[in-house]
């Protein structure tokens, strides 16, 4: 392929500092989702022992007053944590493209986490695939001839200059399906 220096891609300034502001308004979305629900939860558990202590109330408002509390805490938790994941996968992944193949780093992540959302090494031999998928753009591999068939896909969310790194994975990858 004749890569001399190794080609590292990773997120340009504009695009980090928007997902640090995505991710810094889904927390101030996520702690008022937070503060507007955990008061209501002792004024609610109140209003249905009271109305459950009376024959006769109907406590199927509070109950579903206290379902719409719990669900927005959980909504809210769920936004904050996937900003905060999305934003550590932006500002701490990069691609690096040498000679002998492509690497996805994630370095904010743990090892362990950071496989499992798309971290690994592909040699330029061994890549079948290129695809998107949902907001990742992913690259399929195979085992090397002797190993046992298992398929290993790596993937990342955005880089500056992605045309290129796309030109170059289709220029130095002889196995390749589009």
């Amino acid at each position: 392929m004749g890569l001399r220096v190794p080609l590292v891609f990773r997120a340009n300034a504009a695009q980090r500092a928007v997902a640090l502001v995505l991710a810094s308004a889904s927390l101030l979305v996520a702690g008022y989702w937070m503060s507007l629900a955990i008061p209501s939860f002792p004024k609610l558990l109140y209003q249905l022992k009271l109305a459950q202590s009376q024959n006769g109330d109907a406590t199927a408002f509070i109950w579903l007053s206290l379902a719409a509390s719990c669900a927005s805490a959980l909504v809210a938790g769920i936004v904050f944590l996937s900003a905060t994941l999305a934003l550590a996968l932006i500002e701490g992944t990069q691609v690096v493209a040498d000679e002998h193949g492509i690497t996805v780093e994630c370095g904010l992540l743990p090892a362990s986490v950071a496989r499992m959302l798309g971290a690994g090494r592909i040699p330029w031999k061994n890549i079948i695939k290129a695809e998107k998928r949902w907001f990742c753009f992913v690259l399929q591999g195979q085992a090397e001839h002797g190993c046992p068939p298992t398929k290993k896909a790596i993937g990342f969310l955005m880089v500056d200059q992605l045309e290129r790194l796309i030109f170059l994975i289709i220029k130095s990858s002889p196995n390749l399906k589009l």
